[in-house]
């Protein structure tokens, strides 16, 4: 039953969301300087002395209106609009230990030269890394999270799309040295704000500020954090901010999933790596980066095994205990054909981080690239378990289902990766993976004309792309279409791109597996 303070409280919340305490800030500050001015002036212009003690009573009298309609009325983007009123289901007080979902949006760079938000969306996923690590709260994931990075989106509506019950958001403003950060937790069932607190201290406490907000998050939401969670970003922190800078840059260009993007990531781990050397998440994350680029061909392993393989151990060397330097790990044994040694390295990294969804999403990566399909389906199973946004893990796991013939299973999941996929593919109208992913399932669920049509929109949008043509591919291969499916493919690796051991198990690419064509590709791609 709510309390007296409950109630006041809300009505404080109610009052700061209409803006009328600002309003009321502004009207008296504006009637105090209008009657300092008509004291100044009015006896010199030779008025009357009613003239002032009126304009004293019109203020006075005018303020109680004001107010009416402050509660009323706001202005917004220069026009006067009337504020929308909180459902009277949503007056109800929530306890805010009710919370048990949230999404982390990136911070907004307020910053005079608007030159930071490498550090704002570094800021935001640290914050998620940390937050996965509280028991009885999921976490919305990064690629969710950013679409809503322009604040354009009304909390309550973030909050339905997502299926979360609070949004953190925040602003970043450095001057000099000094960095200002604010962080607000908002309901996302009314708007109402649950918490909101000021950071301001030198660039060299970034990194106890970023463990603060995450606690006072927790704590806020009356939840435990890890103090394991909260050590990291001491542990982990590099020697200086400019290796932290480069660090970032790399991670927000490992975000962007383009090839351009990945490209460039290498870069500044290894600018990262020459401001501190000592660096282990800079080492790792060169490693992991290198690795991508082997895996999809955009330069050989003989190229940058040496690197990539070198900056895993270092990394291991200097953390032994990080769990992103072991999932890099993985994938560089597994591309260098130790199977062995890449699953005892994933299953390390899923041991010392369980809630790692790269660990879990990788680790299920290399068990399907390798024909142990009952594992992967597991280990996708428990990937989106972790991320259950990341409809693209169901998607997959549909296919290791598929390939042990577990149908109904795989039905199943097929129906709700669908319906997710399609879901997101309307808040991002522009993502060809989320179109081309949709199309392979519409075809598993027997709707060809339907997937066909989404399959054909992603190949208009990226037709130069490896992982839309080889996609597309599969949908052909599934729909029975083998010729257009063998044209995609060699398009496709004619592009330098490809992953042999994949390709080579892929239940999509069943119905084209003993093709003579097929077979010449593989070859290709095995002796590149």
């Amino acid at each position: 039953m709510p309390t007296w303070s409950t109630g006041l409280m809300r009505q404080w919340h109610e009052l700061r969301r209409r803006r009328v305490i600002r309003s009321v800030v502004g009207y008296l500050v504006a009637g105090w300087l209008l009657l300092q001015v008509a004291d100044v002036t009015f006896a010199p212009l030779g008025f009357p002395l009613w003239a002032q003690r009126g304009l004293i009573i019109a203020v006075a009298v005018g303020f109680v209106p004001f107010c009416i309609l402050a509660w009323i009325y706001d202005v917004r983007a220069g026009r006067i609009v009337r504020t929308e009123p909180v459902a009277n289901a949503a007056i109800k007080p929530v306890p805010v230990s009710n919370i048990a979902s949230i999404a982390i949006l990136p911070f907004t760079d307020l910053s005079q030269a608007h030159d930071q938000d490498w550090f704002c969306d570094g800021l935001a996923e640290e914050i998620i890394d940390s937050l996965c690590c509280v028991r009885g709260l999921r976490v919305a994931s990064r690629t969710a999270s950013f679409r809503f990075r322009d604040g354009s989106v009304d909390p309550r509506e973030i909050g339905r799309l997502l299926s979360v019950d609070a949004i953190l958001e925040g602003s970043v403003r450095k001057a000099g040295e000094r960095l200002k950060i604010v962080a607000q937790l908002i309901d996302t069932t009314d708007g109402y704000h649950l918490w909101s607190e000021s950071f301001e201290r030198g660039m060299e406490d970034v990194f106890a500020i970023q463990a603060e907000i995450a606690k006072s998050v927790a704590q806020a939401l009356k939840l435990s954090l890890s103090g394991s969670a909260v050590g990291r970003f001491q542990r982990y922190a590099p020697g200086n901010l400019a290796a932290y800078e480069f660090y970032l840059r790399g991670r927000q260009l490992v975000g962007a999933t383009s090839a351009t993007a990945w490209q460039e990531a290498p870069k500044m781990f290894r600018r990262a790596i020459e401001h501190d050397p000592n660096y282990a998440q800079a080492h790792a994350g060169l490693a992991d980066s290198l690795a991508q680029q082997i895996l999809w061909r955009f330069q050989t392993a003989q190229a940058l095994l040496p690197e990539a393989t070198e900056a895993a151990a270092r990394a291991l060397e200097l953390a032994p205990d990080l769990a992103e330097a072991l999932v890099a790990q993985g994938h560089l044994r597994s591309i260098a054909g130790d199977h062995d040694g890449a699953v005892t390295a994933f299953e390390r990294a899923v041991t010392l981080n369980p809630n790692l969804h790269e660990a879990w999403y990788y680790y299920a990566r290399h068990c399907y690239a390798h024909g142990d399909y009952a594992h992967a389906a597991t280990l996708f199973q428990t990937a989106y378990r972790i991320r259950p946004d990341e409809y693209v893990v169901l998607a997959l796991e549909v296919g290791a289902l598929d390939a042990i013939g577990d149908r109904a299973r795989a039905d199943a999941i097929a129906k709700q990766a669908l319906a997710g996929l399609l879901h997101q593919s309307e808040l991002e109208p522009d993502n060809a993976r989320l179109l081309y992913m949709a199309a392979g399932l519409q075809q598993r669920l027997g709707h060809t004309e339907a997937g066909r049509v989404l399959a054909e929109k992603a190949l208009a949008m990226h037709p130069n792309e490896f992982a839309v043509l080889y996609n597309v591919a599969c949908f052909y291969s599934l729909a029975g279409d083998c010729e257009r499916a063998l044209e995609l493919l060699e398009q496709a690796i004619r592009l330098g791109g490809g992953y042999a051991d994949w390709m080579e198990h892929d239940s999509d690419l069943k119905a084209v597996r003993e093709h003579p064509r097929f077979r010449e590709i593989l070859a290709t791609l095995k002796n590149a």
